[in-house]
């Protein structure tokens, strides 16, 4: 039924007169005769002269239904398609003895199921339950239900204010008070909230329940969770006004993560509230996290839970999507409808949802059944066409669960080709960070049918990036992969994907069939007449060094994969690295190629003066660098990979091992003191190398000794002090612990003395967890650890997810009073 402008309504008949004061009190003219307009009649109305003359006729107040049509037509107005129809107080709700209102609206109104008065709509928002609501109101004293009926037939602000006072006077129970509160603290009006907080008080509702209603509307997050911790343990009555208070919070839109942490604490009394359903529509389009609160009340009422939440699936993606990942409780199969409409959300090509990895996540715990694979494949290259790329996480975590089946995952590696050829950029690193090609259970020849497309990827993305992920996949696929990579690496026309095959071959073929190895390695270096390139000669002959190096071969082998070195230069280093490390290289040439790679690393650079050359023309200068310095800057790298290999091997004599940890420490305090300059990361990088090789347990004591107190002296570097941490737990003896200790004790004074920049704290607190790793600290190693755990203590908001698994795995091992310190690990 049609609710035309009434006297309360008397600010928004005022800015449609627009300042017309006359028309102004002849629209009061006409109310007081039970005559209204609708708000979309009266403005067409106004906007239109013959309108207006029509409200200035004086025949209009006292017209019928029957003699409005001709009243209209005669002012031209026919058009404006407006009707007289029968408002509030006609037929089965009409007073009798008292006159029914007349409403004058657009016939587009009339039985409109868009057309919702503001005032409707809030009533139903605020009021979920209003057969509940009318039902107490009928069983309510004559003294009550007066005021009561005022103050819901009220309609301006202080028309409801008054209303509530007079509520105060009658003094209404609780259960009646708590039907009313979502209605009136979700009021606009502050007056009528702070009323509503009166009649609470009146009512003896419990101080905390004041003070949260107060906290709710300052938006106090803090105050909120303060008050939450006591909430819990209130009385029945109470909590249902603190839920009341939520849902006024809720219809306002002012929820916040606070108050769903509160919503958490009532999870048990929600859970049987009446009200869950119309808490759970308000929040659910909000972007709020859901699921620690929605998990609470599924602890209580799981069947319940569930079904209010089907019950609002299909009012939007972003909904359904919320809506399924909380459907998605842990150990509980979803039904294959459940699981059809999530396979379609997460493959919309709009942005909605969101909240994709989310789902992706929800659906593998609902696949009991294991159809998420097929359900996938099913949609083909579409899955190239989804707007996030969530799908390929989802697919790689089912293949490591081994939930997709060998023809799905045929299908799925036919797919797969194709898109790494045609998918967008995103959808292409998605699927090599997965690691798709190589964990699809795929048969060898699906397999290898995926390595020509992933080596194309290297040829369009030209970065080290899509080299490592490219190189990991082909790894990965194994020795499916050998025949391509071999024809990749005789015949395709890029050499950066000649040097990749060159690179993964070795790794190929000792992860399968080894005894291929010598035939390998003669296809490698004959390749070498067919390489031009030095840096591709060199790639081939590494290689065939490192099949040399890992299958053992004869010392032949070595000596023809040596003369092949000659020539090559600085692209011969690796090679020289893996033959030094060979068991069956002979022992002189050993010795010698040693002597080749220290005599590099210890190379000392001329001094050059920088060469200036001027343009006579334009009289520009040019200062040409020397190209010596960056060629070492880049050689030595590789040089220290070649020497951690030789000093890495059983087969080095301990005169050579001795020989070549004399002259990396004697290199070690040149460049780290700067008495030689090298680049910053090439001095970490030969400590870290020197550290790597006394962290192994078959490492010589007197030696990893000398390199501990090479390395000591730079230990206020982080990288160097968490080096020493693996020398100092793989030795043992009190010479070494008492060098840990002190180690420590230094550590400990540089971050007591804020040596360390914000920036560094993280790697700082990584360090301290190492060395409290240390099972030998010297002879005051209870007070140096109980300094390690007090700044741990201090630095702790700075602490990894990795330092605190380090810390969990450790607590066994410490004393009780340590471990009560470490408890927030």
């Amino acid at each position: 039924m049609l609710r035309g402008l009434r006297t309360a309504d008397a600010p928004l008949l005022q800015r449609l007169c627009a300042g017309d004061t006359r028309l102004y009190l002849r629209l009061g003219a006409l109310l007081q005769a039970q005559l209204a307009f609708t708000e979309a009649a009266l403005q067409s109305t106004i906007e239109s002269p013959a309108g207006k003359h029509l409200l200035n006729d004086r025949r209009l107040k006292d017209v019928a239904t029957q003699g409005f049509d001709a009243l209209v037509a005669e002012h031209s107005c026919a058009a404006m398609g407006l009707i007289l129809t029968e408002g509030e107080g006609e037929g089965e709700g009409k007073v009798e003895g008292k006159e029914s209102w007349r409403v004058i609206a657009l016939d587009d109104e009339l039985n409109n199921p868009l057309n919702v008065t503001e005032s409707v709509t809030a009533m139903v928002e605020v009021m979920p339950d209003t057969q509940a609501l009318g039902e107490l109101v009928a069983t309510l004293t004559p003294s009550l239900r007066g005021p009561v009926e005022g103050l819901l037939q009220a309609r301006a602000d202080d028309q409801r204010a008054a209303a509530l006072e007079q509520l105060r006077y009658a003094a209404p129970p609780l259960s009646v008070v708590c039907e009313l509160m979502p209605m009136l603290l979700a009021d606009a009006a502050e007056l009528v909230r702070e009323r509503a907080i009166g009649l609470l008080m009146a009512s003896g509702a419990s101080i905390t329940v004041i003070d949260l209603v107060r906290a709710l509307h300052r938006r106090d997050d803090h105050a909120l969770g303060r008050l939450g911790e006591t909430i819990a343990s209130l009385p029945a009555m109470q909590l249902d006004l603190v839920v009341a208070a939520l849902m006024a919070t809720a219809t306002r839109g002012q929820t916040t993560q606070a108050v769903m942490v509160l919503c958490q604490r009532l999870a048990q009394h929600l859970a049987q509230h009446r009200a869950l359903d119309r808490l759970i529509e308000l929040l659910l389009p909000t972007r709020l996290s859901l699921l620690t609160w929605v998990r609470a009340l599924q602890e209580y009422d799981t069947a319940r839970v569930e079904e209010i939440l089907r019950s609002h699936l299909g009012r939007g993606l972003e909904q359904d999507a919320t809506i399924l990942i909380l459907l998605a409780v842990p150990g509980h199969a979803g039904d294959a409808a459940l699981v059809d409409l999530g396979v379609d959300l997460l493959l919309q090509r709009g942005e909605d949802p969101k909240e994709r990895m989310a789902l992706a996540a929800a659906l593998r715990r609902l696949d009991h059944s294991k159809r998420l694979g097929a359900l996938i494949n099913a949609r083909g290259l579409a899955i190239g066409e989804a707007h996030d790329t969530s799908v390929h996480w989802l697919i790689a975590e089912l293949c490591r669960d081994r939930a997709i089946d060998s023809e799905t995952a045929e299908s799925l590696a036919h797919i797969l080709r194709k898109l790494l050829r045609d998918a967008p950029g995103p959808h292409l690193v998605a699927i090599l960070e997965q690691q798709l090609p190589a964990l699809l259970p795929a048969s060898d020849a699906a397999r290898g049918a995926l390595v020509e497309p992933l080596v194309e990827v290297i040829a369009r993305f030209r970065d080290e990036r899509t080299m490592d992920l490219v190189s990991a996949c082909l790894s990965g696929i194994g020795t499916a992969a050998t025949a391509a990579m071999w024809n990749l690496l005789e015949d395709h026309p890029h050499d950066n994907v000649r040097l990749l095959a060159a690179d993964l071959l070795p790794h190929l073929i000792v992860s399968g069939e080894r005894t291929h190895g010598p035939a390998a390695v003669t296809r490698l270096l004959r390749g070498l007449e067919r390489a031009q390139q030095a840096r591709e000669r060199g790639a081939l002959v590494t290689a065939a060094a490192r099949l040399t190096r890992q299958l053992d071969l004869d010392s032949a082998t070595c000596e023809r994969i040596d003369s092949a070195t000659v020539g090559l230069g600085e692209w011969a280093i690796e090679a020289i690295g893996h033959l030094t490390a060979a068991q069956h290289c002979p022992p002189a040439r050993r010795d010698s190629l040693l002597d080749q790679l220290l005599d590099l690393l210890t190379e000392e650079l001329p001094d050059r003066p920088v060469e200036q050359v001027r343009d006579p023309a334009t009289d520009d200068v040019t200062f040409v660098l020397d190209a010596s310095l960056g060629a070492h800057t880049q050689n030595i790298p590789k040089v220290l990979a070649a020497l951690y290999l030789a000093g890495s091997t059983t087969y080095l004599p301990a005169e050579s091992l001795a020989r070549m940890v004399g002259r990396m420490c004697e290199q070690w305090r040149a460049v780290s003191s700067w008495q030689t300059i090298w680049g910053p990361g090439n001095i970490q990088d030969l400590g870290r190398v020197l550290g790597l090789m006394a962290g192994r347990l078959d490492f010589p004591g007197p030696l990893r000794v000398r390199i501990c107190e090479a390395l000591l002296p730079k230990l206020n570097q982080l990288t160097i002090a968490r080096v020493l941490t693996r020398v100092f737990v793989a030795g043992d003896g009190p010479y070494l612990s008492g060098l840990a200790g002190k180690a420590a004790e230094r550590l400990v004074q540089l971050a007591s003395d804020k040596y360390y920049a914000e920036d560094e704290w993280p790697e700082l607190v990584e360090t301290l967890v190492d060395f409290l790793v240390i099972p030998h600290l010297g002879p005051q190693a209870e007070s140096t650890r109980r300094r390690l755990v007090n700044l741990l203590q201090a630095y702790r908001a700075q602490c990894s997810s990795r330092a605190r698994a380090k810390l969990r795995a450790l607590l066994p091992d410490l004393s009780s009073d340590l471990r009560d310190r470490l408890d927030w690990v």
